[in-house]
């Protein structure tokens, strides 16, 4: 049976794709290259937005020593403030972007960088006449009342999700109706059957579901029979638009798998692709550790002792 069969049946034919695009520094360079991926038939996209954009603005950031450099401490001690002038830039980054994608397509934003609530909200506030689809990881997920704080204070979407595991770690941010729009990784957050009831559960509570992905076909047809059976879904992530070999790693799957923006929903049983290219997927191998399928037969006599308690 298909995999979606397995956890409900189907809402939909076709999966809406969202194509992840890094930034960069020049507002109408990276308009030009969003508005490709638009022309390829993307109906969504994502591009990031945030202090990154801001460290050579004079003015822009009120930031310690080596706070640049700085990736491990929470948002909320950096101490990095964002300035009128700051947000100001920001706002017209996506001003510039928005005027050459059309407001006929999804935007959502990323990659804010470390900073407290009250950057954020300022932020978000400047940004709410862009109408976009969401800003996203602004906050640690773990700190669900500055989530919903920020939820309340802006005109905006708010998500989150990617870095939580099982439906007990989303309760807190759900429960409160912190976010707007939940962003599990199925990769990660537990697999299909999980994240289906992650989504239900969402559901129930208004807040929409879309799914963060960065991987091969592999793991997005997962996410393709997950999000065909679950009803709140929104979009499903794409970080591989530049990747011309990508639909070709697994095999009896439309060329290319995204079309329009979409990927259709397979009748085939389990994830629907045939076999894996293993000679495409040898030649692109990570340099650093070219590895196939490393060797295992080390873990045949190991046990382990799954139990939280003695």
């Amino acid at each position: 049976m298909p995999a979606y069969a397995l956890i409900g049946g189907r809402f939909r034919d076709e999966i809406r794709c969202y194509a992840d695009t890094p930034s960069l520094p020049d507002p109408h360079a990276m308009a030009a290259r969003l508005l490709e991926r638009k022309q390829r038939g993307f109906t969504m996209l994502k591009m990031d937005v945030g202090i990154d954009l801001l460290w050579d603005v004079p003015d822009a950031l009120i930031a310690p020593s080596g706070a640049r450099a700085d990736l491990t401490t929470m948002h909320p001690f950096t101490g990095i403030q964002v300035t009128a002038k700051g947000v100001d830039h920001l706002a017209s980054y996506v001003d510039t972007v928005r005027s050459v994608v059309g407001y006929d397509i999804a935007l959502a934003a990323d990659h804010f960088g470390h900073i407290a609530l009250d950057s954020c909200i300022r932020i978000g506030r400047a940004l709410e006449p862009f109408t976009l689809a969401w800003i996203e990881d602004l906050l640690p997920w773990q700190l669900t009342d500055q989530w919903r704080r920020l939820t309340t204070a802006v005109a905006v979407p708010t998500c989150t999700g990617e870095d939580i595991y099982l439906l007990d770690g989303f309760r807190p941010l759900l429960d409160a109706g912190a976010i707007r729009v939940v962003h599990p990784d199925p990769a990660t957050a537990g697999g299909i059957a999980e994240t289906k009831r992650l989504g239900d559960y969402a559901q129930e509570r208004g807040i929409a579901m879309a799914l963060h992905l960065a991987a091969t076909p592999i793991a997005t047809m997962a996410c393709v029979h997950l999000a065909a059976a679950t009803e709140n879904f929104l979009a499903l992530e794409h970080h591989a638009a530049e990747v011309e070999f990508w639909s070709d790693l697994v095999t009896d799957l439309p060329r290319p798998l995204i079309q329009n923006g979409h990927i259709t929903v397979p009748d085939t049983p389990g994830l629907g692709f045939g076999d894996l290219d293993e000679d495409l997927l040898r030649r692109h191998l990570d340099p650093r550790d070219p590895v196939f399928f490393a060797e295992t037969t080390h873990w045949d006599t190991e046990s382990s002792h799954d139990r939280l308690w003695s």
